[in-house]
């Protein structure tokens, strides 16, 4: 039986042939998964990760004094200080202390003992107040249903 090779067939075999190596060259420059997706080392190319901060609430001033932390916590050198956060937007994971049937920052007291989770560059964290992602209250258990 015999394979039938159209004209149009051979003529694009032969141009592709032709075509020179550089059209075929990896475009990451040999870096990378020859997806043509290159991956830039620069300090300026910093991406967002999870900072995992604990320590304790401080109510006067709505601050957490920081004792321990992920890596990234501890690289950034914030041990052992007060640190700001903005809590808009944050997931609470609190009990309601006061009673009022919400949970909100207003059912954490003084010297809680506190998890938060803020989303910021791998580098430098930049300033503060830092924008939390979640608080959890680890000193009072929240009643089940989770948070509001």
């Amino acid at each position: 039986m015999k394979i039938p090779f159209g004209r149009a067939t051979v003529a694009a075999a032969v141009a592709l042939a032709s075509l020179s190596p550089a059209a075929f060259a990896d475009s990451t420059g040999g870096h990378g998964n020859g997806k043509g997706h290159a991956h830039s080392h620069s300090p300026a190319s910093s991406h967002a990760v999870t900072y995992v901060f604990k320590g304790t609430w401080n109510a006067a001033d709505g601050t957490v004094t920081v004792n321990h932390g992920n890596a990234h916590v501890r690289h950034a050198g914030l041990l052992g200080q007060n640190v700001t956060f903005d809590l808009t937007g944050a997931k609470l994971v609190v009990a309601d202390t006061n009673g009022d049937g919400s949970r909100t920052i207003a059912d954490l007291k003084d010297g809680d003992r506190v998890l938060v989770k803020a989303r910021l560059p791998r580098k430098d964290p930049g300033t503060q107040p830092f924008k939390a992602k979640m608080l959890i209250d680890q000193s009072a258990r929240p009643a089940p249903g989770g948070a509001d």
